[in-house]
């Protein structure tokens, strides 16, 4: 009987992080994500550049801090 391993820690978050995010086919913009929903892979990203808000799927994120 195999014992399944359960771990009592919340899914790690994104949010605070500086990210660059996807925008377009070749487009990227960079910020820092303000909300993260684990359960959904949702990020809200607020641009360092122009101040305004993107919200999209996580997999479209590379972390750089």
């Amino acid at each position: 009987m195999a014992i399944r391993a359960t771990s009592s820690y919340p899914p790690p978050t994104l949010r605070l992080r500086r990210v660059l995010y996807q925008t377009g086919i070749a487009d990227w913009s960079e910020g820092v994500v303000t909300e993260h929903d684990p359960d959904s892979g949702m990020v809200t990203v607020l641009d360092t550049d122009d101040g305004s808000f993107w919200r999209g799927p996580e997999d479209l994120l590379e972390v750089i801090a």
